[in-house]
């Protein structure tokens, strides 16, 4: 694990990847490889982070579905936004089209942050990522990141935040269950 991440850094410091590139390769290898991430946040010193779900924007998402299902054996489970595709161990990978993610209210309504509006973009990307953080106290962590200057938006239980370069970041609690685990 630690030689293909040291590639990837080795390949962003010779100036071959963007930092954009670098951070799709690392949290592409996370979510297929469903490794548990060591970090310790700021905001909960007793808590551990992991991976939840990386969200693609895509085209055709039976295309799509083919490709993980010929190439990696994963199965899908449809959703009113999103289709999953489970990676095991409560890790998924999201599939939307811009229809999805146009039914999305928080991103689409008149009062939505700019980061947090994605219709637009083009399909074959990773739209945005999510990390599930263990005892996750969502006040604690959206004072700490607005005291560091980042804009939030929470949406039931989710946090939504935007990274130095934009990505969209969602955190959630381990115990939280999206629509296609219940």
């Amino acid at each position: 694990m630690s030689q293909t991440l040291d590639r990837l850094f080795d390949k962003y410091e010779q100036g071959s990847l963007t930092r954009r590139e670098l951070m799709a390769g690392v949290v592409s290898f996370v979510a297929l490889g469903n490794k548990t991430l060591a970090a310790k946040p700021p905001i909960s010193e007793t808590s551990t982070v992991h991976l939840n779900h990386v969200n693609l924007r895509v085209v055709d998402v039976q295309r799509s579905f083919a490709f993980y299902e010929k190439f990696f054996g994963i199965r899908m489970k449809p959703t009113r936004t999103y289709h999953a595709l489970d990676c095991g161990n409560g890790t998924f990978i999201s599939l939307q089209t811009k229809t999805d993610i146009d039914q999305e209210t928080f991103r689409v309504s008149p009062d939505a942050v700019e980061w947090a509006r994605t219709p637009g973009e083009s399909p074959g990307m990773i739209e945005h990522f999510c990390l599930e953080i263990d005892n996750f106290d969502l006040q604690k962590t959206v004072a700490a990141l607005k005291a560091a200057g980042h804009e939030t938006v929470v949406v039931g239980d989710n946090l939504l935040t935007s990274d130095p370069d934009g990505i969209l970041v969602q955190v959630v609690d381990t115990k939280l269950r999206f629509p296609h685990e219940a």
